[in-house]
C-alpha cells in the first residue's frame, strides 16, 4: 500500500471516528459502507488492492462495534481476517484484527472466544520485528482481567506482571499506563487476599499517579482510596485513615465529576471507622457525604 493510499485510509478512519463521536451514526455508517464497496470493487479488479479492502472492512467493523452492533462488527472483522490469512507480510494487520474480534467477543460475554483471539493477537504482535511491546502489554492487561473475572488469579498475575514489565521498559515507571497496571495488580492481590503485595502495588500506583496527574486529580484520589483499603488489611490503621481523608478531600473538590466514586469511598471510610469502634466519626463522614452529594445534584 503506497503512502497516498495509506493517508487516504487513515483519513477515512478519522472521519468515521469523528462522525461517531458527534453522534452522526447514519452518516458514519454510510461513509464506512461506501468505502468498503468501493474498495471491494477495486480488489475484485486487482487483488493488489487487498490492503485497502481489508482496512476498509476494519474501519467498518470499528464503526459497528462503537454502534453496538456486535454481529455486524464480527462479520466485517472476519471478512478482513479471511482476506489476509496466510499472508506473512500482514502480521500487524492480522494482530490488530484479532484483537478487535477479541474485544467483540468479550463485550458479548463469550470469554472462551475472547481468550482465544487475545492470545492469537499477542502471539502475532510478538512475531513482529521488533515486537510491538505496547500493544502486547495492553492485550495482556485485557486478557488478565478476563482470567481474574474467571477466578484464575495465577494466570492473571502472570499476564499483569508481563504487562508491567513491558510498560516499565518502554514507557517508564512514571507513566499513566504503568500506574494503571500497578493499580490492576494491586486489585488482583487484594481480591486474592495477598494484602502485603496489594499494598506494595498500590503504593507504586499512587506514586506514579501523583507524578503523572498531580495531587488533585481523580485518578490520584482513586489511588489514595485503594491504598487505604489495602492498609486497613495490613494493620496500618493510622496510615489508612490518612489516605481515606486525602482521597475524600480530592473527591469533595470534584464531587460533580465523580459522585458515585465519592459516595463509594465515603461509605468505605465509614465502614472502616465503625470497624475500629469510631461510630461518631463514621456518622460524621456519612452526613458530610450526604450533604455534598445533595449539593452536587
Amino acid at each position: 500500500m503506497d503512502s497516498g493510499t495509506d493517508n487516504l485510509l487513515n483519513m477515512l478512519h478519522d472521519r468515521v471516528r469523528q462522525l461517531c463521536q458527534a453522534g452522526r451514526w447514519d452518516e458514519a455508517k454510510n461513509t464506512a459502507s461506501a468505502a468498503v464497496e468501493k474498495s471491494r470493487s477495486k480488489y475484485q479488479e486487482d487483488p493488489e488492492n487487498i490492503d485497502e479492502f481489508s482496512f476498509s472492512l476494519e474501519v467498518q467493523g470499528d464503526f459497528y462495534r462503537q454502534y453496538g452492533n456486535l454481529e455486524e462488527a464480527r462479520k466485517s472483522y472476519f471478512e478482513a481476517l479471511e482476506l489476509l490469512e496466510g499472508e506473512d507480510s500482514k502480521t500487524e494487520a492480522l494482530a490488530r484484527l484479532s484483537a478487535s474480534v477479541a474485544v467483540v467477543y468479550e463485550t458479548d460475554g463469550n470469554t472462551d472466544e475472547a481468550i482465544t483471539f487475545y492470545e492469537r493477537s499477542i502471539e502475532l504482535f510478538e512475531r513482529m520485528d521488533p515486537p510491538s511491546a505496547i500493544d502486547i502489554a495492553s492485550l495482556c492487561n485485557n486478557l488478565a482481567y478476563i482470567y481474574k473475572s474467571c477466578g484464575d488469579f495465577d494466570t492473571a498475575e502472570n499476564l499483569y506482571l508481563k504487562a508491567l514489565e513491558l510498560y516499565n521498559a518502554h514507557l517508564g515507571s512514571e507513566d499513566e499506563e504503568t500506574a494503571a497496571i500497578c493499580n490492576n495488580i494491586g486489585a488482583l492481590y487484594l481480591a486474592a487476599g495477598c494484602y502485603d503485595q496489594a499494598r506494595e502495588m498500590f503504593v507504586m500506583a499512587l506514586d506514579a499517579r501523583r507524578k503523572v496527574f498531580g495531587e488533585k486529580h481523580l485518578e490520584t484520589a482513586q489511588a489514595y482510596a485503594n491504598l487505604a483499603v489495602a492498609l486497613s488489611h495490613t494493620g496500618e490503621e493510622g496510615w489508612a485513615k490518612e489516605n481515606y481523608q486525602t482521597s475524600l478531600k480530592i473527591y469533595e473538590d470534584k464531587v460533580k465529576e465523580a459522585p458515585m466514586d465519592y459516595a463509594t469511598v465515603s461509605a468505605n471510610f465509614a465502614e472502616f471507622l465503625r470497624a475500629h469502634e469510631d461510630d461518631r466519626s463514621a456518622c460524621s463522614v456519612e452526613k458530610r457525604a450526604s450533604k455534598m452529594l445533595r449539593r452536587a445534584h
